[in-house]
């Protein structure tokens, strides 16, 4: 035969599928409703799931109707002629069943990837619409775990699971109707012996279940503990601690061993105890058939043959059709955890009626601003300020004080809880949103650089810029001496976020795509906390030509690096508490007086 089974696929040989990791599945919260929601993703592909209904039903004539045509070339074994018509109505019967399959694979794989690109485009497109807030709230490798295992998992169930599903019922039922044909009392002995194999299936992987929760929770224990290890290698080595380190490990790598031991041979010992029911339930029927035939209640050898090998059929189906609703259910647990993100509120739309923002001049109003990342906890609290265009500001105070927030706030990357922020007179509200945030051009602290030319990193966001525009905003930024230096200048590529560079040389990038965008409005966010002190003053050298003529906004914990700002705003507790030049602040001998002193050693 083609395929030993009569068409059907081999069996999981270990007898329980693991879909997922550690073979934990995980069930979905809302199946029914999952379900219908992914049916109506296959709208455009429903044509196509009709011919997969169909070849399925085809696909499952080998394994149905072989072993009747084996029985019957038994019972025609001396005819000559007749013999070889049922041999090769047996060939056909293969060789359609190869070729129903290929069109099947062929027709999944097509509707199953237009299906998951469409999920993926809606889901990365989502997350593009999304506020800030909501990456706040989660850990971006969960998110990216929806992006690509999630989808996956539903990829392999549609281009593979459910193709085998569609096969193994129409198998199911086809060979339990020949069965019945063949012989009832037959059919209700191997009827027996399915119940035992389905009890005993569900009874283990109940068991195994667990067992393979706690092997996954084992082994993410021992691999955060080898992350920690190797990521604080060098305080492990400074402190003499390599023994208990590696003690450690020992404990937590044999606890992983024993459970996985157990999950292993309670797993492994399903398959040859079924086949140990499936050969005595064989036995039976064998032996009940020879006593049949021997008191004429059964006619002929070909019969007994061909029951024979549909009993040998009829139980690998059920096995399988378990094992693929547990993959089942992990790809509708992770078709939630995409819906989840498709059903986010995006960033708010803007009004009907918003206002364009051509030229701004960058004058700026907070007019009593409170605002909490979480309800009943302020951040913000009642702050109000008066910045004329070109004004320079910079903000310092301590970890936590709020001092990001006011800059989450300008770009509205946040919407104020309370009060209002006012550009040229109107509230950042009533802008059109991709105006506002042409408006400012930003240099945050941890730089993000792009894998790509160092033209594509500066020109982000500009990418009609001449050479002369880019060159210039290089020259500007202090940036084109050591781009020079590199092997193919501005086309050299870098690698993720830069990393052959320097944390000064990345920075000084960044302060060149700011260049370049010409907002009028700067947002320097620690530009200088992690440079040494001469790549500092290149950095500020690049700042103050950067800021002249424009409203900047510069976060400095090192108060030395914005003593000539216009406006020096001391932000303690949600709350701006002193404010004014720095020669007017040190006047004041209070709080910016004590911090500038203990960080420049004048005491």
């Amino acid at each position: 035969m083609a395929e030993q089974n009569g068409g059907i696929p081999p069996a999981n040989l270990n007898g329980i599928s693991r879909p997922g990791r550690g073979g934990v599945v995980v069930k979905p919260k809302n199946m029914k409703g999952t379900l219908v929601r992914l049916w109506n993703l296959t709208r455009g592909s429903r044509r196509g799931l009709g011919w997969i209904l169909i070849l399925s039903a085809l696909g499952s004539a080998a394994a149905i109707l072989s072993p009747y045509m084996t029985g019957r070339a038994v019972d025609t074994i001396a005819g000559g002629d007749a013999l070889l018509a049922v041999l090769l109505c047996l060939c056909g019967l293969y060789i359609g069943d190869w070729l129903v399959k290929f069109l099947q694979q062929f027709l999944m794989a097509s509707v199953g990837q237009r299906i998951i690109y469409h999920i993926r485009r809606a889901l990365f497109e989502k997350m593009r619409s999304l506020p800030l807030s909501f990456f706040d709230r989660r850990q971006h490798g969960e998110l990216m775990s929806r992006l690509t295992n999630d989808v996956d998992n539903i990829s392999t169930t549609i281009s593979n699971s459910l193709t085998l599903l569609l096969t193994y019922g129409f198998t199911i039922v086809g060979i339990l109707v020949m069965m019945l044909i063949l012989s009832p009392v037959l059919t209700l002995v191997a009827l027996v012996g399915v119940a035992l194999i389905f009890l005993l299936t569900r009874t283990v992987t109940r068991h195994t279940r667990k067992l393979f929760a706690a092997q996954q929770k084992n082994l993410g224990i021992l691999n955060g503990h080898v992350e920690e290890s190797i990521s604080g290698l060098f305080v492990v080595k400074a402190f003499c601690r390599e023994e208990q380190m590696e003690r450690q490990f020992e404990e937590k790598n044999d606890a992983l061993c024993r459970v996985s031991i157990r999950a292993l041979v309670w797993s492994g010992y399903l398959m040859p105890l079924m086949n140990v029911i499936n050969n005595l339930c064989y036995l039976v029927i064998a032996v009940l058939s020879g006593v049949l035939y021997v008191k004429g209640m059964i006619s002929d050898i070909g019969l007994i043959t061909s029951f024979l090998l549909y009993v040998r059929q009829f139980t690998r189906p059920f096995v399988e059709i378990a094992n693929i609703y547990n993959n089942f259910q992990t790809a509708v647990a992770g078709a939630e955890r995409i819906f989840e993100v498709l059903d986010e509120e995006p960033e708010p739309a803007d009004r009907a009626d918003a206002l364009a923002l051509p030229s701004p001049s960058g004058e700026i109003i907070l007019d009593h601003v409170s605002f909490g990342y979480t309800p009943g906890k302020t951040v913000l609290r009642d702050v109000s300020l008066s910045i004329p265009a070109g004004t320079q500001v910079a903000i310092v105070g301590p970890t936590g004080s709020g001092k990001t927030t006011v800059i989450n706030l300008l770009t509205r990357f946040y919407d104020v809880t309370e009060g209002r922020i006012l550009l040229d007179g109107h509230d950042l509200r009533d802008y059109r949103m991709a105006h506002l945030r042409d408006a400012f051009g930003v240099v945050l602290q941890d730089t993000a650089l792009f894998a790509d030319t160092v033209r594509y990193n500066i020109c982000y966001g500009h990418e009609d810029a001449t050479d002369e525009q880019m060159h210039e905003a290089a020259r500007t930024a202090g940036a084109d001496s050591f781009i020079e230096r590199l092997p193919r200048g501005y086309e050299t590529v870098l690698g993720q976020g830069g990393a052959e560079l320097s944390q000064g040389e990345r920075q000084l990038l960044t302060i060149a795509r700011a260049v370049l965008a010409n907002a009028p409005i700067l947002i320097l966010d620690e530009a200088t906390s992690s440079v040494d002190t001469v790549t500092e003053q290149k950095i500020r050298r690049a700042m103050q030509k950067i800021c002249e003529n424009r409203t900047s906004f510069i976060i400095a914990h090192r108060l030395s690096t914005i003593r000539d700002a216009d406006l020096i705003i001391l932000i303690e507790n949600g709350q701006i508490v002193e404010s004014g030049s720095h020669d007017t602040l040190m006047a004041q001998d209070g709080i910016y007086a004590a911090m500038y002193r203990t960080q420049t050693g004048t005491l």
